[in-house]
């Protein structure tokens, strides 16, 4: 069920709200709309512009807190496990907002921990800065829905790169994505072979990606269509194995329909190949 209090947040190994001693005392910035970059133009000669497509920029997100200790050494000691927890990143992390079903990936921007004598004996305060380039907020929960080509084969054990939570099985060739977000989403799509020429299309608007390619029993290829990276066995780049003129396939809010097809390889009867969609609920 929705909720409108924060509740508990998680940014590393620190949880922060009810429960810990990091108390949330105010936050700002994560149901705003972030900045929109626009792309307008100027009517020579006439009143008004040409209008574009709306863009936002990165959301930037304001945490306060108020750090409530026993005795000066534990204050001092909370002082130091925030100070260890926000230092400068290379790569963006996950600050998660547990009770409130969200995610969002951020970088630790600006820190201050002030030192205040009146209150030091076990109570002091902090702000934190998340810069998000990302400016999406995510579910929880990574989804993931399944399905062969063709008709399923009874004891195939396809290989997993991760833990996945799958859906409901859906029909051989189909799947139903559901995303219960109010932005499109970008699914993380993995075939597993053996199949040459796989595609995979999205029903609801046609959009879709034909992989002109061999993969073998064992072999696997992975397409990330935020970072439009496509990787053979998830680490080997293969943009070039695209045939020209596909469109990168998005997860609209609702329903979505993904249909896979591709040709079986010859010495493999039996053996199926399978494609596995994975995405998590998104909004602005």
């Amino acid at each position: 069920m929705a909720q409108q209090r924060i509740g508990r947040i998680q940014w590393g190994d620190l949880e922060f709200g009810p429960g810990s001693r990091y108390h949330v005392t105010a936050i700002e910035g994560l149901d705003d709309l972030p900045d929109i970059r626009s792309e307008d133009m100027e009517r020579p000669g006439q009143h008004g512009d040409y209008t574009g497509p709306d863009y936002t920029g990165p959301r930037v997100i304001q945490i306060g807190l108020g750090l409530r200790a026993d005795s000066p050494d534990e204050l001092r000691d909370l002082t130091l496990a925030l100070r260890a927890a926000t230092q400068p990143q290379r790569q963006p992390d996950a600050l998660r907002l547990l009770d409130q079903d969200t995610l969002v990936y951020g970088k630790i921007r600006r820190r201050s921990i002030p030192y205040d004598a009146e209150h030091l004996w076990r109570t002091g305060t902090a702000a934190l800065e998340l810069y998000c380039a990302d400016p999406y907020l995510y579910g929880l929960e990574e989804r993931s829905e399944a399905t062969a080509a063709y008709s399923p084969a009874a004891g195939r054990t396809y290989p997993s790169v991760r833990p996945r939570t799958y859906g409901a099985a859906g029909q051989s060739g189909r799947i139903a994505a559901v995303n219960r977000g109010d932005a499109a989403a970008y699914p993380v799509l993995r075939i597993d072979g053996p199949v040459a020429n796989p595609s995979v299309e999205q029903v609801s608007n046609g959009a879709g990606l034909t992989v002109d390619a061999t993969l073998a029993d064992g072999e696997f290829l992975v397409i990330d269509t935020r970072t439009r990276a496509v990787l053979y066995m998830g680490t080997s780049p293969r943009r070039n194995w695209l045939r020209s003129g596909g469109t990168w396939p998005t997860l609209a809010p609702g329903y979505n329909e993904i249909a896979y097809r591709g040709s079986a390889l010859p010495g493999s009867p039996g053996q199926q190949s399978l494609l596995t969609v994975t995405w998590r609920d998104t909004s602005l």
